[in-house]
């Protein structure tokens, strides 16, 4: 870091923005959770993970014809349920006329892969509360019902008294709930968490300004269900000034990484392995407890009553996803501080000479005896 960058920057602010730095070619940090089992042999229904599905790769090339009033084609190795929808539903000659009751959508094709990645999981439940900043004409209101089905209760929060429109009435077979406000204005948050205490799946597609995004960010994060999902769209907000994003800025600038949605990611990203900072560096000590570290440790605002809320980045958040203009953070049981080590011959990390080579039938075969054979 350059002197003239660091002028006039704290202790704790310096140790935040290194941190983010230092991740800021992080693109998505995550894993497999499992449990132990006293038994001799490890089965199958032994090993839980509540990590995402498969990515959504075809790993083939589709292209596809968007028929809208411009007329578009999009390539992608993706087609999820939202992709399907958006072709249907844009073809003016085969709806426009006899389906005028539809609340219109308008979306980056490219936003309906992270969708997918991340809700999947919800679908088809009884109950999934999906709240959203930014309800606009209510377009993705049928889309989510028809993704997750009957059981969906859709939370819209926006700054348009007009969108009340679309809150259902009784003999609707899902619920739709409208609050008016500003995500900008903390109060307005704290009041939506006092009435709607359980949220499955928060996207912020709202205003897309600084503030707007950051907050909800500080706000609904930690708010979101231990399961559950954070999603931010519309990133490149962070780049525009009448936003309140920093033209040309870029994560090796305090100035962005102070200001911008984006910036505040790549924070993050760096508290995600805050315990790496008390650890003294090395293998060993990068997955210590964050619990010695101080709420104001990486100086967001120290007056704040939502004050070390960061915490809920190591203690809470299992993976970070940065999609092009969009990020989901996913809740879940967190990493404890604990190395395994199998069974097993081990090479030490200097030179140790020759060694007899691995007779890799004699392992596979004793593998096949305990896992059985094919795959894990």
């Amino acid at each position: 870091m350059t002197q003239s960058l660091m002028k006039g920057i704290t202790k704790s602010n310096a140790i935040s923005f290194f941190l983010g730095w230092l991740a800021a070619q992080v693109l998505s940090i995550g894993g497999l959770a499992v449990v132990r089992t006293s038994s001799s042999s490890i089965s199958q229904a032994s090993v839980q993970t509540r990590s995402l599905g498969a990515l959504e790769h075809s790993n083939e090339h589709h292209t596809f014809s968007y028929a809208g009033k411009h007329g578009k084609s999009c390539t992608t190795d993706t087609v999820t349920p939202f992709h399907r929808y958006m072709m249907e539903m844009g073809r003016p000659s085969r709806h426009e006329h006899n389906f005028t009751d539809l609340p219109l959508q308008d979306s980056w094709l490219h936003y309906f892969e992270a969708y997918h990645n991340h809700m999947a999981r919800f679908r088809g439940k009884e109950n999934v509360v999906f709240m959203e900043i930014g309800v606009q004409s209510g377009g993705k209101i049928p889309i989510l019902r028809k993704y997750f089905g009957p059981g969906l209760t859709y939370i819209g929060l926006d700054i348009n008294p007009s969108t009340k429109m679309f809150e259902t009435k009784e003999d609707d077979d899902f619920t739709v709930h409208i609050e008016i406000g500003d995500s900008g204005n903390p109060e307005f948050l704290n009041y939506i968490k006092e009435k709607y205490p359980h949220v499955d799946i928060f996207l912020d597609d709202g205003g897309h300004t600084m503030s707007q995004q950051r907050h909800s960010l500080e706000h609904m994060l930690p708010h979101v269900q231990p399961e559950g999902v954070f999603m931010c769209e519309d990133l490149g907000t962070s780049w525009s000034s009448s936003f309140g994003g920093v033209p040309e800025g870029h994560v090796g600038k305090f100035d962005f990484v102070s200001k911008t949605m984006v910036g505040l990611i790549h924070q993050t990203m760096g508290w995600f392995v805050a315990a790496a900072y008390q650890g003294g560096g090395g293998p060993n000590t990068v997955m210590r407890p964050v619990h010695r570290l101080k709420d104001d440790t990486f100086d967001l605002n120290p007056e704040s009553p939502n004050g070390g809320w960061w915490r809920t980045i190591p203690t809470q958040v299992k993976h970070i996803h940065y999609y092009n203009q969009i990020v989901a953070y996913e809740k879940g049981v967190t990493y404890q501080a604990e190395s395994w080590r199998t069974i097993g011959h081990m090479i030490p990390y200097k030179k140790s000479g020759e060694h007899e080579p691995v007779n890799w039938k004699s392992v596979i075969q004793r593998l096949d005896e305990i896992f059985g054979e094919g795959l894990l």
